[in-house]
């Protein structure tokens, strides 16, 4: 995440930002806060029971992340497309051997690479710690899978609480079921005849999060949007079927702030067996 809000400034500043649309995600009103449970329970009732169970082997994930900056353009920085090879399960851990190839995207060129990974996940009161290795030893091809379900897991149980080291308060809970037409390329996954006319019932969740303990360069604590569209009805490792935060981040040398979303998009996905 570092390397993509550092690529960011990069691309803002190869361009004349005083033509860019003033914006300030701190100036809002955002009301009252809202209460940890209540985050958990629209998004927790949206994604179904969080059991580490449901990944199978063969499952398979493909998602597209994208940054869009100043609400201008939108630009593709990467793909990542995971396919689970076996998935072994204990009381106490989840052990995986996965196949990821990501293709990653800057300044005109991409480069490409698959790699074999293997992931245990211990388990513990329905969150799950998540380590990684590789068959590869170079640190210059250390690029780890993206599990959407960790991030979901961080934002769902334990995000939002004012107390403690890292004092934050969510804000603005907005929740909103649906139809959501699903990537042409599953509709296969849900025997859907017609791949233009395939929808499944999902959910989008929208709040903003104020972490108190984060100050900006004009003292302010760091604010971010998140948007995510999630559902039951598709495999495990997609349920996040969308996933964006939305942030001011701080130019180097300068007081001007610039905005920026970052998104992940499931385009495909296959259930496992």
């Amino acid at each position: 995440m570092k390397n993509i809000i550092f690529y960011i400034i990069f691309v803002i500043l190869t361009f004349n930002t005083s033509c860019l649309k003033k914006q300030n995600l701190d100036a809002d009103d955002l009301g009252p806060a809202i209460a940890p449970i209540e985050i958990t329970k629209a998004l927790g009732t949206g994604f179904g029971a969080f059991d580490l169970n449901d990944i199978k082997a063969n499952e398979f994930n493909s998602y597209v992340l994208t940054q869009k900056v100043q609400d201008s353009y939108i630009e593709t920085l990467e793909q990542q497309d995971l396919t689970i090879e076996s998935s072994v399960n204990t009381i106490d851990k989840l052990s995986l051997d996965l196949v990821l190839a990501k293709i990653k995207y800057s300044g005109g060129q991409s480069s490409q690479s698959t790699r074999k990974w293997h992931k245990d996940c211990l388990k513990s009161e329905g969150k799950a710690a998540c380590v990684s290795s590789s068959q590869a030893n170079t640190m210059a091809d250390n690029d780890e899978p993206t599990f959407m379900f960790l991030v979901f897991q961080s934002l769902a149980f334990g995000s939002c609480v004012a107390e403690g080291k890292y004092p934050e308060t969510c804000h603005q809970l907005i929740v909103r079921d649906f139809k959501y037409k699903v990537p042409q390329s599953a509709a296969a996954q849900h025997q859907c005849a017609d791949a233009d006319n395939c929808y499944i019932n999902a959910r989008k969740v929208e709040f903003d999060m104020i972490r108190n303990y984060l100050l900006d360069k004009d003292g302010k604590p760091k604010r971010t949007h998140y948007t995510m569209i999630i559902s039951k009805e598709v495999p495990f490792l997609s349920r996040v079927l969308q996933f964006c935060s939305r942030s001011l981040y701080e130019i180097s040398n300068s007081q001007q702030k610039i905005l920026a979303d970052l998104c992940y998009n499931v385009n495909n996905y296959a259930f496992g067996n």
